[in-house]
């Protein structure tokens, strides 16, 4: 029975059910998850463009500048040895500097051509080359002077004044060479020691790929718990394809950098130190040559004036051809290597980004139809 004049309560409607907790921990997983799978891709292939892009730096632009630095320098030394030489032995009386002298000359402006495109050390290379030209262009002009003197008297002696004012062109062009050489090489260091060649930089993306093996586990626990799920495909491959994405992205790196150093360390340094030795050994037989001119043309005076110390001893004879060849084996062995490093690079950026889109997907879809079940998909 009622109380008289108290109004019976109104029904109350039916509330409206809670959203389901377990619905919220499936889309929050399924959202780091998309979003782990794509910062790792995305690291790994930044890591894999920089990287590569580094090996291209290093292996077709810096470390052959200092390759055509060292040769512009060789057949620098070389030209002025072949051409004192002729004037010591007087064959430039009957042929002139000769065609080995005029093949040197070639080189240098060949290589400085092929330097001022590729080289990597600034500015101040670029005005180094640039003054090399000229001084080449000078030096040049000087021996032709000395060698029509000698042709037309007969006398060393007249030949000698421009013949030495080659030799200070040719030291000033010397110097300078040292010089844009020495940019060249440190120019290639500052490359090698990118954070982008076997540096921190290339395990960014481990970082993340930890965390999202992490919320696979959490997420595969989450199912088996809840759902009695003790493996979900979809979720199985994004784990699979976000870890072959890793892997793939490690390795091609510790291969690249791997084989860039080996040839950098082979036969880049083997390249190198032959064409500096051949360099060292001709310019200590122009300046012997040189000082036994000085000594024959002007016994009395000493040095001429010219300040020269005669060597009595220095670097045996090379030989030129067995050099040459070896120099040219090493800069084909080194060139071969970096093609090596840099193999394949397109192919496996294109699986890089196939395999990062299937884990990104996968991940996503992975959860789709718990969540359904809790009529929260759409929501």
């Amino acid at each position: 029975m009622t109380t008289p004049g108290a109004v019976a309560p109104e029904p109350v409607a039916d509330e409206p059910a809670a959203p389901s907790t377990t619905a919220r921990t499936l889309r929050r997983l399924r959202g780091a998850l998309v979003a782990g799978s794509l910062l790792t891709g995305a690291l790994c292939l930044v890591a894999f463009s920089r990287a590569h892009a580094g090996t291209d730096a290093v292996g077709e632009r810096a470390a052959p500048s200092v390759l055509r630095a060292e040769a512009a320098y060789g057949a620098l030394a070389d030209a002025q040895r072949v051409a004192v030489h002729g004037f010591r032995q007087g064959t430039v009386l009957l042929g002139g500097l000769g065609d080995q002298y005029r093949n040197d000359i070639a080189a240098i402006n060949q290589n400085l051509a092929e330097l001022a495109g590729d080289h990597v050390a600034g500015p101040a290379a670029t005005s180094d080359l640039q003054l090399v030209e000229g001084l080449v262009v000078n030096y040049n002009a000087e021996l032709e002077q000395a060698a029509a003197d000698y042709q037309q008297t007969g006398e060393l002696t007249r030949a000698l004044p421009a013949l030495w004012y080659a030799t200070l062109q040719y030291r000033e062009v010397s110097n300078t060479l040292d010089r844009l050489r020495a940019a060249e090489n440190a120019a290639l260091t500052d490359r090698r020691s990118s954070v982008w060649l076997a540096g921190p930089a290339d395990l960014l993306f481990l970082v993340p790929f930890a965390l999202v093996l992490a919320l696979f586990a959490r997420t595969q626990s989450v199912l088996r718990r809840r759902f009695r799920r003790r493996l979900s495909i979809r979720l199985t491959a994004a784990v699979l394809a976000l870890t072959a994405t890793a892997l793939l992205c490690g390795l091609s790196l510790h291969v690249s950098d791997g084989r860039l150093r080996s040839a950098l360390d082979g036969p880049f340094a083997e390249a190198v130190t032959l064409a500096q030795e051949q360099t060292s050994r001709s310019a200590a037989q122009a300046d012997r040559d040189l000082s036994a001119i000085v000594t024959q043309a002007c016994p009395d005076a000493g040095s001429c004036g010219t300040h020269l110390t005669p060597q009595t001893s220095g670097p045996a004879t090379v030989q030129a051809g067995r050099t040459d060849h070896r120099q040219a084996e090493a800069e084909a062995a080194f060139t071969r290597g970096v093609t090596d490093a840099d193999a394949y690079s397109a192919v496996l950026l294109a699986l890089l980004v196939l395999l990062t889109s299937a884990a990104v997907t996968t991940a996503a879809l992975a959860l789709n139809p718990r969540i359904d079940e809790y009529r929260f998909g759409g929501q």
